[in-house]
């Protein structure tokens, strides 16, 4: 066995190895910076989703309010529409002839 080519082997693995290495430091480096740019984007998606939920909650609220106003102006409506029913038929009691 020649133990220079065993050397020789071992430093060339070691050269590879330490190539590697460094290589996955840097990926790992960029990969931490992608994921510091994600958790803050997350952070802002969070926050948004907060601000959209609670105008759905203000408009849910603002067309329920619209609607039991619009209920109560069509009873009004309604009762404007019997006291002149009842008012056209009082003159026409009286002798008087709607047109």
């Amino acid at each position: 066995m020649d133990i220079e080519a065993t050397m020789q082997f071992i430093v060339e693995h070691q050269a590879r190895l330490s190539a590697s290495l460094e290589k996955h430091d840097e990926e790992m480096a960029e990969l931490r910076k992608l994921g510091t740019g994600h958790e803050e984007r997350i952070a802002k998606l969070e926050s948004s989703v907060a601000t959209v939920t609670d105008l759905v909650g203000r408009l849910a609220q603002a067309e329920i309010r619209l609607v039991e106003r619009m209920e109560k102006v069509e009873e009004l409506e309604q009762r404007l529409f019997e006291r002149m029913d009842r008012f056209i038929q009082g003159l026409e009691g009286n002798g008087h002839k709607t047109p």
